[in-house]
């Protein structure tokens, strides 16, 4: 009994070693990422945290938001209408009483 525990420990703490190493993995390729943009950064670990994974983290989730934008617009979930930019701009679909449709 006290032999699987043990080994159900050691079991346990591989899997947070596997998942801690690719975090660092993850984060590796976004500095990379965030340098392959911007050749000539560098910055102490304070600022790369705070600012260069910051920004690639923005990034990334502009990316997946306007996905998500386009597959319900797709879907007929909201509405793409053309902005003052030709930027598109969305909402829900709303009928001339101002009432969702």
């Amino acid at each position: 009994m006290q032999q699987e525990m043990h080994a159900s420990i050691t079991l346990i703490k591989g899997i947070h070693l596997v998942c801690k190493q690719e975090e660092v993995l993850s984060i590796a390729a976004e500095i990379m990422a965030y340098l392959q943009i911007r050749p000539m950064a560098s910055d102490s670990l304070d600022g790369i945290t705070h600012w260069w994974l910051v920004q690639q983290a923005i990034v990334k989730n502009r990316n997946l938001v306007e996905q998500a934008l386009v597959q319900l617009a797709q879907e007929g979930k909201v509405v793409a209408r053309k902005g003052p930019n030709s930027e598109p701009i969305y909402s829900l679909e709303r009928t001339p009483g101002g009432s969702k449709g």
